[in-house]
């Protein structure tokens, strides 16, 4: 089931990352044509830029795993008989962490609904719903690992 999770991850969320990079480098390109050539300046694509910019770095970041460390990992699976707890002990710490980002994610998010863009006329929170749904995402794949460590007892990643 984590197999199946993290393909659907990559696959959806690579799309999406590059067609948010496709845009950028689109609308960068006529921006720039448009500002030095032609002598006109589109107001409002700044702004959008920035939200690509911001979609396409956290879906990007779903695409990858998690960061290990190599020398732990051989360290806990040489030196300690039950690895696989120290796994999930882990797991739950980073569950943790994530439930106390999502908390500050939330609250930036609530903090700036009644602040807006100049062009668009949108909230600004709409910058952060990326980072609450990497969250979210990043908990499920986390739950889903913890879940086969438990089951199969063997170390997970890290």
């Amino acid at each position: 089931m984590l197999e199946k999770y993290e393909k659907w991850m990559s696959r959806f969320f690579t799309a999406l990352g590059s067609m948010f990079f496709i845009i950028l480098v689109l609308m960068t390109f006529v921006q720039v044509i448009t500002r030095y050539v032609v002598n006109i300046s589109f107001p409002w694509a700044e702004e959008f830029l920035r939200f690509c910019y911001t979609y396409m770095i956290l879906f990007g970041l779903l695409t990858t795993t998690q960061i290990q460390v190599p020398l732990l990992r051989h360290f806990i699976s040489q030196k300690i008989h039950y690895g696989w707890l120290l796994s999930s002990c882990l797991y739950v710490i980073m569950l943790f962490t994530l439930w106390i980002l999502l908390q500050g994610g939330l609250k930036i998010y609530s903090m700036n609904m009644n602040s807006y863009y100049s062009a668009f006329k949108i909230s600004k929170s709409w910058v952060y719903v990326p980072f609450v749904i990497c969250i979210v995402l990043e908990s499920i794949r986390i739950i889903l690992a913890l879940i086969h460590c438990a089951k199969s007892k063997a170390l997970g990643e890290l």
